[in-house]
């Protein structure tokens, strides 16, 4: 069964949470020499990728926010991995793809995230509101 109020199980706090987990351990075995963990942290695409993904679960394919993430993620692992001024020359890439999917965005509304706020308090009633009522031992200017 769905839960409204429970938040989604792969959610952009799940990926930060096992990210700052990620991130310690592999500090950790590098700081205990059983391994080089400068090489593992060359991967930090990967993360910002993850939080795109997030993104797009959460709020449809066509999340601006979860795009970004990705071209992010994507401008990254080109200049980790990529040969050198690949990106210097596709840069312009990013700008088809982003208009391209703020025209989706226009031609396809979505519909409006609901967050959890807290409910408003209505106005108070006559039993905790400051006016004098007639049972009242409040004193009448």
């Amino acid at each position: 069964m769905n839960n409204p109020g429970r938040s989604p199980l792969f959610s952009t706090k799940l990926v930060f949470g096992l990210t700052v987990i990620a991130v310690g351990l592999i500090l950790m075995v590098d700081r205990l020499h059983l391994y080089d963990g400068w090489h593992l942290l060359t991967w930090w695409p990967a993360v910002l990728a993850l939080f795109g993904l997030a993104h797009l679960v959460r709020d449809g394919l066509l999340s601006l926010g979860g795009h970004i993430w990705l071209g992010f993620a994507v401008a990254g692992f080109i200049q980790q991995f990529g040969p050198w001024g690949l990106l210097d020359r596709w840069w312009p890439a990013f700008l088809v793809w982003a208009g391209l999917i703020v025209t989706l965005r226009a031609i396809f509304p979505q519909p409006g995230r609901t967050r959890s706020r807290r409910a408003d308090p209505s106005s108070p009633t006559s039993a905790v509101s400051c006016d004098a009522g007639p049972d009242s031992t409040q004193v009448k200017p």
